[in-house]
């Protein structure tokens, strides 16, 4: 009468190791005890600058994400930031390239408070982002990154209910207004292609109206016709919004629309010169190479 416990009980094994590696992972973001709402102090100082001063990062122990290009089960040693020091303004719109590996959307979990740098600090004008402000901190950023999970459910500012007709004005500009209706604040779908399915992240992140927002690779998923609309017509509005867009990106016929553009080449971070810019504009991969 024993065996069949005894053959659940091991055969359940695999599941709860599989369990604890994704509750390690979970540990790993240093989450904050639930609270009602979270109040964003930082983002009620009209902050002017968020500056990185040396920051280096390193991941701990066995990588289970085969993330940044690194193989899965490579004990990870090496800095994948390497002393890295930049200084973002409010209202600018900044591009970053960067080869596969090059470390930039560790850069991008950095800077939005995702991460913990290794070394060096992150600052809000002069306010050094540690674990007592860092959720605050957080609140600035709407993200939407490679890998996003896409949520049926709008928020609007400050946890508050969406501004419907911000909802729906930036449903007609994502050109979504035939493919996905919004009642009581949730979408009626998600089931749609990929880039559709960027464009409703990118519906979530300005109806939450945060005064960042930083997209990874985002266009990299949108059809040709799109992708002009959103570097010559979304970028502008965005930023009349009073945005401060990072933008992770490799179209170097639309690197006229940056007001900076910096690159990630081996960890170190470079910010290109006009001339640089220039070359990067007539063919980005060669800069990276």
């Amino acid at each position: 009468f024993m065996q069949s416990p005894l053959l659940q009980a091991v055969g359940a094994y695999p599941t709860l190791q599989t369990a604890q590696v994704a509750l390690d992972k979970i540990q790993t973001l240093a989450l904050a005890d639930y609270q009602p709402a979270f109040l964003t102090n930082i983002a009620a100082n009209e902050w002017q600058t968020i500056s990185l001063n040396n920051v280096s990062y390193r991941y701990q122990g066995i990588n289970h994400h085969t993330q940044e290009g690194i193989p899965e089960n490579e004990a990870l040693t090496d800095d994948i930031l390497k002393n890295v020091n930049l200084t973002l303004r409010r209202g600018e719109v900044v591009f970053l390239i960067g080869s596969n590996g090059s470390g930039k959307s560790t850069l991008a979990k950095i800077i939005t408070g995702i991460f913990t740098p290794t070394t060096g600090a992150v600052k809000v004008d002069q306010q050094t982002i540690d674990s007592d402000n860092n959720t605050n901190y957080r609140q600035l950023f709407s993200a939407i990154f490679s890998d996003q999970h896409l949520f049926k459910q709008l928020i609007g500012s400050q946890d508050n209910d969406p501004d419907r007709s911000l909802v729906t004005e930036w449903l007609h500009k994502l050109n979504l207004q035939d493919k996905v209706t919004v009642t009581d604040h949730r979408l009626s779908t998600d089931k749609l292609s990929q880039g559709q399915r960027k464009r409703l992240a990118m519906l979530l992140a300005v109806a939450e109206q945060k005064d960042f927002l930083l997209l990874d690779e985002w266009a990299a998923d949108q059809d040709p016709a799109f992708r002009r609309v959103f570097y010559q017509t979304l970028i502008p509005e965005l930023r009349a919004m009073g945005k401060t867009l990072f933008i992770i990106s490799h179209d170097d016929s639309y690197f006229e629309h940056a007001d900076r553009l910096l690159m990630m080449k081996e960890g170190r971070l470079t910010e290109l010169n006009a001339e640089e810019r220039q070359r990067a504009s007539a063919d980005a991969i060669a800069m990276l190479e």
